[in-house]
């Protein structure tokens, strides 16, 4: 198969990365048409725009081609926490996911990433009720199909689409996209016969980048640019798809010296859960604070939220300074490294969980990273009764000092066994834990889990080591009341 990018885009191009290329959809898919041009000669020729966004270029490009058009469906599988970012694609009609290297890279297993895969395919069955109605698929067999996105950063989805379309037998599959990425391209080349892009670059962040105007594409536009009802729905498993969107919404905290941002997320749909009965034990409010030179915005603290809540926890992931604080540079860096005070505000926010009432405040799990794992430790000593596990990650727990020994709840330390001084501390401060703390080490990391797949082994780890602690206590607190009455 022969691969090829067309950069027609000397009129267009910029200097940075940082500067828009299209002013709208519209102004990408007139250059995309023209670009494209040589193929309109091609027999059986027929445009496919992937929903939602390729939709309104491919409909400019069939029609300049004075090629048939219609509508092919690929969803991007995203990382738990970070749904921007893709670890795969699932495609209509396609075998399994088509996984990117961010799968590897983080550590997502098989399992869970299945279990997402088969969020998305909900939404697949969604479109294709709302687009196409009774109406059947095109048939693709030996013709030349054009797969139109607005643009390629991993792609991955594309590639998911591309798998699909060659199950149908065409003869052949060209890409087509108004500006790709040149990693994203090369590996695209493998699943189609040609790539045409009218820019390509080296640098690249987000396909949003690249337009002055990246309003998202509706289901109402999509429908007006197939020429069909605008009315279309799919009730039941509209209904399904929109209650598993794993959502997080910014918050403040009040707290005595000022107010803290933070992040609330609600567990994702029991749909998703492997039983009512779990639901119930992991009724728990995972609270992430982290330690210096961090924020609750990283990518760790994300991924870990994410992938709680895919497993039926809330999360909360808290800045533990002020924004006066955050402000002040070095005064600010010094607070965190102050323990006694950031214990004391993650002992307000537990506090102001539990009187507003968040969901699983009344169980909460600590969970620190760096010096807020000293802090997370301090807490649970002085809340032992709304306390339901803490865990440490790369943890400081030896600056939790003598509240070590009054802590009560079960405790996990993660330490990357690459982290030796970490873990020197971490052996020392388990001797003055309660009895049944864990240490774990995760081979080959280092103190911030950077490296492939230690992350992933981070939130495993914990995610299990959590589910047996919450079925634990439950089944506990079920005897004790069965005894009372």
């Amino acid at each position: 198969m022969h691969a090829r990018a067309v950069d027609d885009s000397s009129a267009m191009q910029r200097p940075t990365a940082a500067e828009s290329v299209f002013r709208h959809r519209a102004h990408a898919g007139e250059a995309l048409a023209r670009s494209l041009l040589p193929l309109a000669s091609e027999p059986d020729l027929l445009v496919l725009g992937l929903a939602r966004g390729g939709v309104v270029i491919a409909r400019q490009v069939a029609d300049v081609l004075g090629a048939p058009f219609s509508v092919f469906i690929s969803r991007k599988v995203g990382v738990p926490g970070i749904e921007e970012v893709a670890l795969g694609a699932v495609a209509e009609g396609g075998d399994g996911v088509v996984t990117d290297a961010m799968a590897w890279y983080i550590g997502v297993p098989a399992d869970v990433l299945e279990r997402l895969a088969e969020r998305e395919r909900l939404e697949l069955v969604r479109r294709a009720n709302m687009y196409r109605g009774d109406s059947s698929f095109p048939d693709v067999q030996g013709r030349t199909v054009i797969l139109v996105d607005d643009g390629l950063a991993t792609g991955a989805t594309l590639r998911a689409a591309a798998r699909a379309i060659r199950r149908r037998q065409p003869r052949r599959v060209v890409v087509a996209v108004p500006v790709a990425s040149r990693f994203g391209l090369d590996e695209t080349r493998a699943d189609v016969d040609d790539v045409v892009a009218v820019v390509v670059r080296d640098t690249f962040e987000t396909v949003s980048a690249w337009y002055d105007d990246f309003t998202p594409v509706t289901d109402h536009d999509v429908l007006t640019a197939l020429g069909r009802p605008t009315r279309r729905v799919s009730g039941i498993v509209h209904d399904i798809s929109s209650r598993i969107v794993d959502t997080e919404r910014t918050i403040e905290i009040p707290v005595r010296e000022g107010q803290l941002v933070a992040d609330l997320g609600t567990p994702v749909d029991a749909g998703f859960r492997e039983t009512g009965r779990v639901s119930r034990e992991r009724d728990a409010l995972a609270i992430l604070a982290h330690g210096g030179g961090s924020s609750r915005d990283s990518y760790r603290n994300r991924y870990i939220a994410g992938r709680l809540r895919l497993s039926g926890y809330a999360t909360l992931r808290v800045d533990l300074l002020t924004r006066d604080e955050e402000r002040a540079g070095a005064d600010g860096a010094s607070m965190q490294l102050d323990v006694p005070r950031i214990a004391a505000r993650l002992t307000e926010v537990c506090d102001w969980a539990v009187r507003g009432g968040v969901y699983g405040a009344r169980r909460a799990i600590l969970f620190g990273a760096s010096t807020g794992a000293a802090a997370a430790l301090m807490t649970a000593a002085q809340r032992q009764a709304n306390t339901l596990a803490v865990v440490a990650r790369g943890g400081r727990v030896d600056l939790a000092g003598p509240a070590l020994a009054r802590v009560r709840t079960p405790v996990l330390l993660i330490v990357g066994d690459a982290d030796r001084e970490t873990m020197r501390l971490n052996d020392e401060a388990i001797r003055q834990l309660p009895r049944g703390a864990k240490l774990v080490r995760v081979r080959d990391a280092g103190h911030t889990f950077a490296e492939p797949g230690a992350l992933g082994g981070v939130a495993e780890h914990s995610v299990k080591w959590l589910d047996r602690v919450a079925a634990s206590r439950t089944r506990l607190a079920l005897g004790s009341r069965r005894s009372a009455s």
